[in-house]
């Protein structure tokens, strides 16, 4: 038997960490995390762990399907292209091209080659509704980014003296990140751990927890606006850099005063 390692990443989630994809004879054998990868560093979460289980389950889907009175039958792939075809036909004859709109799911919008047969297809039937997870995710995220830090600044709370962590449980669902966290506290380059959240997550005993009540996210966010910029803490320096529209945000200081003067016992159980 012979076997090679392929170096590649998991888009189990949007995290991708590297891995080690072991192959026998053609075969996908075992997976392991890639020391070397400069974010995950060797870590791979239980749904990494289980590629090999994905990729040969007996449960898997290989072959179209199709529901025939209450029942799963597999049909052939030349049966399954006339259905779809004959059917997204029907719409455009019915109701024109604009009736039909296109989705792109996560791995669909991040993998560019994935994304374009979205788009291909779109242009090719003849409608403008594309729609994807960044519509109302991802993108609205980006586009915050740049609006505010001129750029899309990753991540690197590990090399700050003081991190806010806002609703995000890093041991569950940001591990790679999480661990580098963990590291700088103990390590002491993060002093100060600020955890916001109304659940107590492990990383709150690490840190100052706020345990706001749900829904009160965006008060507590706007009386920090205020008591910045009452106290004139922001750094216009930086804000007449990188940053647009706070000649506009300004003014509203005083109109949302009340947010930042509201009383704790509104905000925290």
């Amino acid at each position: 038997m012979s076997q090679k390692v392929i170096k590649t990443d998991c888009i189990m989630c949007i995290n991708s960490c590297g891995i080690n994809a072991y192959v026998e004879d053609g075969k996908f054998v075992k997976v392991e995390g890639m020391p070397e990868h400069v974010i995950s560093e060797g870590y791979i979460c239980p749904r990494g762990e289980a590629l090999v289980e994905y990729v040969y389950s007996p449960d898997r889907l290989l072959h179209p399907m199709k529901k025939v009175n209450g029942e799963w039958e597999r049909i052939t792939w030349d049966e399954a292209l006339d259905t779809i075809a004959a059917k997204l036909q029907d719409i455009k004859d019915k109701y024109g091209a604009r009736a039909l709109a296109v989705y792109n799911g996560s791995i669909g919008t991040e993998n560019i080659e994935l994304a374009g047969f979205g788009q291909r297809f779109r242009g090719a039937y003849g409608t403008p509704n594309l729609l994807t997870v960044e519509g109302n995710c991802f993108r609205s995220r980006i586009m915050a980014r740049q609006m505010t830090f001129g750029g899309y600044p990753i991540e690197e709370p590990w090399n700050s003296k003081c991190v806010m962590v806002y609703g995000q449980n890093m041991d569950n669902s940001r591990i790679t990140i999480g661990s580098k966290i963990y590291k700088a506290l103990d390590d002491g380059i993060i002093e100060h751990l600020i955890i916001i959240d109304p659940k107590k997550i492990p990383m709150a005993e690490r840190g100052i927890h706020i345990q706001l009540r749900p829904g009160t996210d965006t008060a507590l966010t706007l009386g920090m606006m205020n008591v910045i910029i009452a106290e004139g803490l922001q750094d216009m320096t930086f804000i007449n850099k990188y940053c647009m529209g706070f000649d506009k945000l300004r003014p509203f200081k005083g109109k949302i005063t009340f947010w930042g003067e509201i009383d704790r016992q509104h905000i925290l159980p």
